[in-house]
């Protein structure tokens, strides 16, 4: 079955020749002056196959949704890796699942990302969303 090596939301990805070039990775929470607003990300993933998953296609799912449950956004994509030869024996191959996108976030509070690949459920990457810190009980 594949497997999620890593995931994490970020400002931007871009996946080129196995590399994954990113800005500003880690996001976990982000303040918002408003609700509800529109927010900008990108989600990497690093998807690992064994030999017998390469050459097949597989749905890979990235469902935005709050601790409601309320789905928010559904990204999806389908991917049909290819094996390197000459890798080691009992080696997976990787792959990058690089999105960039907006969605809209309704309102404060919790939201996860789950990562489905198969309509297996493989990861979540949860993001908070919060109003900004009150700068002047924050002063002195």
């Amino acid at each position: 079955m594949p497997e999620v090596d890593y995931a994490f939301l970020c400002d931007h990805v871009r996946a080129e020749g196995g590399l994954a070039h990113v800005i500003a990775a880690g996001i976990d929470t982000i303040y918002q002056e408003q609700v509800p607003s529109v927010a900008n990300f990108g989600l990497l993933a690093r998807i690992t196959y064994t030999r017998a998953e390469c050459g097949r296609p597989h749905r890979l799912e990235a469902i935005l949704a709050d601790t409601d449950g309320n789905r928010i956004a559904h990204l999806q994509a389908i991917t049909t890796p290819t094996w390197t030869e000459g890798l080691p024996p009992g080696w997976r191959q990787g792959a990058f699942m690089a999105l960039n996108f907006g969605v809209p976030l309704p309102k404060y509070g919790v939201y996860s990302f789950d990562i489905l690949i198969n309509d297996s459920h493989k990861k979540a990457v949860d993001l908070r969303v919060v109003p900004p810190p009150d700068s002047a009980s924050s002063a002195g």
